[in-house]
């Protein structure tokens, strides 16, 4: 399927909550043949985009350790749903996968308390594997369709050292030169997990094709780090995308091989593939990977991180905070010549935060700007806690961004066309002379 057409002018989208009356959908994945929404142990599809056809409910076994929760949904609609959850007990997680449709086998890890991970869920022809890490070693379980056998490169084959094997207490199983940290099978197949080599050396994959035998890729020479669990995204045929997240570029396993994709000014925060297109957010504009080069399709109307995004038709949909997201286009905020209302935005609150906070370090870098006493310093509420600044004009406005880059580098400002409504004003305290 071709993705659709590039919009002639970037729109503008703002994020609100999707509930249809009576639920509340807490988290959205995107699955073979459609979109996925979770509500606590219970397991939707989006239909039409408006409504929540219900496919199924996990039972919830861990009642003695406070509970459930799902934490991803995998395979495909409507007769391969696959979900993992664990307890609410973090010493004892107690990892599982679920098959919520059609025919295949539940499989736990780290019952008790004892090690458990699962890295992942892949399907390769017809079977359905989990890999994971238990306390009898690593293993690739088959869990839907004919079995399969893989063994992983061990750590005394690949030449690693003894001091290095990384062992959780109580496990027994043989290491793998790369313990998973993720894994993932291409359309066509080929099978492939990812870690750090030798256990605490440089990125790398192993990479498993038809004939059943693994080889060692590294990606040292595109990765110097990646975030404790990347994310693999299927793309078209043999190909593989990988998001390793800390501001690392995205990279493309295609033709055996991997390559680097091109980075932006700002970092990705999260990707995704929508019919096998690779798309990703910086929190400010939504990109796809189009021809060898990122083309923006949106701007976010406000700084937003999602746990999850997804592309049905032309709706682009996520989820944060426990809260699935329709991203609607709205009417841009970007300060153009005219504006009545300037504003500057300076960061999101953090949740820690008193309701009273009075951001004594932002007063401190506004207490040297010129002119201080003609600012007012608000938060305001868009989504969720932001701090701003009420200004007169646009060249008091641009003075204000300049300055604050100056002496605040970890924060980026933005000069808007904007009027807070939810608004707490805050004392500016004057400065000492």
């Amino acid at each position: 399927m071709e993705p659709p057409p590039l919009p002639k002018v970037v729109p503008t989208l703002a994020a609100e909550p999707f509930a249809p009356k009576g639920t509340h959908p807490e988290m959205l994945f995107g699955i073979e043949g459609g979109l996925a929404v979770v509500e606590d142990l219970r397991v939707g599809r989006l239909v039409d985009g408006e409504r929540i056809e219900w496919v199924g409910q996990i039972v919830d076994d861990n009642k003695h350790l406070g509970g459930s929760h799902i934490v991803s949904v995998h395979g495909r609609f409507p007769d391969a749903v696959d979900v993992i959850y664990q307890s609410n007990e973090g010493r004892a997680p107690q990892p599982t996968y679920f098959p919520l449709t059609g025919k295949g086998e539940r499989f736990r890890v780290g019952d008790g308390g004892s090690p458990g991970v699962i890295a992942g869920v892949a399907t390769v022809g017809e079977s359905t594997l989990v890999s994971a890490m238990m306390y009898e070693g690593y293993v690739f379980k088959t869990v839907r369709g004919p079995a399969r056998v893989y063994k992983h490169l061990s750590h005394a084959a690949a030449g690693c050292r003894p001091e290095d094997e990384f062992r959780f207490m109580g496990h027994t199983g043989e290491v793998p030169a790369i313990a998973p940290r993720a894994f993932a099978a291409t359309e066509t197949g080929t099978m492939m997990t990812v870690g750090f080599n030798c256990g605490k050396g440089n990125p790398a994959a192993e990479v498993w094709e038809k004939s059943g035998k693994s080889r060692p890729l590294a990606l040292s020479p595109f990765l110097l780090d990646m975030q404790y669990r990347p994310e693999f995204l299927k793309g078209r045929g043999d190909e593989l995308f990988l998001f390793p997240g800390k501001g690392e570029p995205i990279l493309h396993y295609v033709n055996g091989k991997f390559g680097s994709l091109p980075r932006l000014d700002k970092p990705f925060k999260r990707a995704f593939v929508s019919n096998g297109q690779l798309h990703a957010s910086d929190g400010r504009t939504i990109h796809r990977f189009d021809d060898g080069r990122w083309t923006p399709i949106a701007h976010l109307a406000w700084p937003t991180s999602f746990d999850t995004m997804a592309l049905e038709k032309d709706t682009l949909w996520a989820s944060a905070g426990m809260t699935v997201l329709k991203l609607r286009e709205t009417k841009s905020i970007a300060f153009e010549d005219g504006c009545p209302t300037p504003f500057v935005y300076l960061y999101d609150v953090a949740p820690q935060n008193a309701p009273d906070f009075t951001f004594p370090t932002t007063q401190k870098a506004l207490s040297t700007f010129e002119g201080a006493a003609d600012l007012g310093l608000v938060e305001f509420f868009e989504g969720t806690r932001r701090l701003g600044i009420t200004v007169k004009s646009k060249a008091q406005g641009e003075a204000v961004v300049a300055h604050l880059k100056a002496t605040m580098t970890d924060e980026d400002p933005r000069l808007l066309c904007y009027a807070p409504k939810k608004n707490r004003v805050i004392p500016m305290k004057p400065k000492r002379k």
